[in-house]
């Protein structure tokens, strides 16, 4: 039976990356910005290739430079049945990409000075989380936001996961193949506010409580990345702040930063967000299928809904968050959140590629050898990334509608474009 956390460990197959040199910022002359129009041209020829030859049904991308965006492009489809094209304004699930908000938020109340970082979990807690193996090594704040919690992803929810799907399939039971009737069916539960849910996996006398649900390390001992520490530290936002996530997030992230296509809830939406797409293999035959729409009770994690323009405005300020210039956060906050927050050996993995998610940790920010800021995404309907390069300036915001390893040629096409952006310059001097 698929699993959430399956589907969105799965998000390593379509990464096909790079290492490169990072020296050069781009320098602004005639002759540069002749260059970065051919550049430009090149690019979109190569993903237009890329959109007639894949299976991905469609996609977006969109790069920044600075404060601009100087390529913003939907390709293919966000629905196949209607003909709806996909654009930079096509919302879609961006999957794990949400944590990102999670640290933002977790951030702004540590600058308000409602919590911190090495604050034990339970103080903001109606019940207490320990670990199974080490029931008297305090969980901190602190190790939700560095995936070093000890939480992991393996708990046992039974034949259905907690959630529920919004829609019927439109496929009829001689149209649908039986793994995807199963996978429908493991997603029609019934979704859990998130406090109910974090309490019947976590403690002792829960639906889903087993020993296992923590892995054999001490807490705070080992980088590993947890989908549930993620959740947890969602709901220690509602406990501080005392609204829901989705509300927090709203008022300190959305409306400041005028993003005004992201939401949590498909209620908050219309019809033009993208369908969710699977793919059923047989032998040598491929077939893409429309999947349902679902409520999960573990939103924080996983369940943002956004699109190509506002997650470029997030970007931004990203970007200028980390140069002392943010809006939302101030420049300490800014500080803490993306940078480096562990010692290297909690870490197991050293590939110094540009980006590799999984070489360091800010605040549910991962840091490559190179120094990208990035995240990334996968789950049903979605592969997703987001990363900007602090040397150069320049950011990248990618997604598609279904959960295919032609995303890492997608990426891989956008990396290609931004090292040349910083090569050619630093050339022409």
């Amino acid at each position: 039976m698929k699993d959430l956390q399956v589907l969105l460990l799965m998000t390593s197959v379509f990464v096909m990356i790079i290492s490169c040199n990072y020296d050069s910022k781009p320098k602004h002359s005639k002759s540069s910005h002749h260059h970065l129009q051919r550049e430009i041209d090149s690019l979109d020829k190569k993903l237009i290739k890329i959109s007639q030859e894949t299976i991905i049904p469609g996609f977006a991308a969109n790069v920044l430079q600075g404060d601009d965006i100087i390529y913003s492009k939907g390709f293919g489809y966000s629905d196949i049945a209607n003909k709806h094209k996909f654009s930079s304004q096509t919302i879609n699930t961006i999957a794990s990409i949400s944590k990102t908000f999670i640290g933002v938020s977790i951030m702004k109340l540590v600058e308000e000075g409602k919590l911190n970082l090495d604050d034990p979990i339970n103080d903001f807690l109606p019940f207490e989380i320990w670990s199974s193996h080490f029931p008297k090594t305090v969980i901190t704040v602190r190790h939700l936001v560095t995936h070093t919690s000890s939480l992991n992803d393996d708990f046992d929810d039974g034949e259905k996961r907690p959630s529920q799907l919004l829609e019927q399939s439109k496929y009829n039971k001689d149209e649908m193949p039986k793994s995807l009737a199963e996978d429908i069916y493991y997603w029609d539960g019934t979704a859990l506010p998130l406090e109910e849910y974090i309490e019947q996996i976590f403690t002792p006398n829960g639906k889903w409580y087993a020993k296992s649900n923590f892995s054999n390390f001490k807490p705070g001992e080992k980088y590993e990345y947890s989908n549930e520490g993620a959740n947890l530290a969602g709901l220690i936002v509602e406990r501080v702040s005392g609204m829901p996530f989705s509300k927090f997030t709203q008022k300190h992230i959305f409306q400041p930063l005028n993003m005004t296509n992201t939401y949590w809830e498909y209620q908050d939406l219309d019809s033009t967000i993208s369908k969710l797409y699977i793919l059923y293999e047989k032998e040598s035959s491929s077939k893409v299928f429309e999947f349902p729409r679902a409520i999960d009770s573990g939103q924080p994690c996983g369940d943002l809904k956004s699109n190509g323009d506002d997650l470029s405005k997030y970007l931004v300020e990203m970007m200028k968050g980390l140069n002392g210039k943010g809006k939302i956060l101030n420049a300490k906050s800014y500080q803490t959140l993306l940078n480096p927050q562990l010692s290297r050996d909690k870490f197991e993995d050293h590939d110094a590629n540009a980006l590799n998610d999984e070489y360091d940790v800010g605040v549910f920010w991962a840091i490559s050898k190179p120094g990208f800021r990035l995240h990334k995404g996968g789950s049903i309907g979605v592969y997703s990334i987001l990363y900007f390069n602090p040397k150069s300036n320049i950011g990248v915001v990618s997604y598609c509608n279904l959960a295919h390893p032609d995303f890492g040629k997608i990426v891989n096409t956008i990396s290609d474009f931004e090292e040349r952006l910083r090569e050619k310059p630093a050339a022409n001097k």
